[in-house]
């Protein structure tokens, strides 16, 4: 279900002497962190604009974050949280139809984008 995925609180986010600590909303599961460090291993490609990625049951911890890679980080991070949950949801019972799979992948995907602007206004 959509209300256990986790999503990257960036509200919440602090940087402390270039290391960045975002919270993460909702339930952690092992299968989760799991498949989220396994998704980083497969994207970690060595970036100037920061250090390693780390993750604690409520946060994502970044290292040696630079400024300027804001927007390039907050993809990469986005990205493995999608996947991540993408790869341990409960799977969905098979669809009636053609018609009725497209509605919801494309909801789906227009309530992700419709989230980036709710956290761009609270900005």
């Amino acid at each position: 279900m959509a209300a256990e995925q986790r999503q990257i609180e960036w509200g919440t986010a602090e940087i402390d002497d270039g290391t960045l600590t975002v919270q993460l909303a909702g339930a952690s599961s092992k299968s989760w962190k799991a498949r989220f460090e396994n998704v980083l291993a497969l994207l970690d490609t060595p970036h100037s604009g920061w250090g390693e990625v780390s993750l604690t049951k409520k946060a994502i911890k970044v290292s040696g974050v630079q400024q300027g890679n804001e927007a390039e980080l907050r993809h990469f991070l986005e990205s493995a949280v999608l996947q991540a949950n993408t790869d341990t949801a409960p799977d969905a019972p098979p669809p009636h139809d053609e018609e009725d799979e497209e509605p919801d992948a494309d909801e789906q995907m227009a309530q992700t984008f419709r989230s980036f602007a709710a956290e761009h206004q609270h900005r």
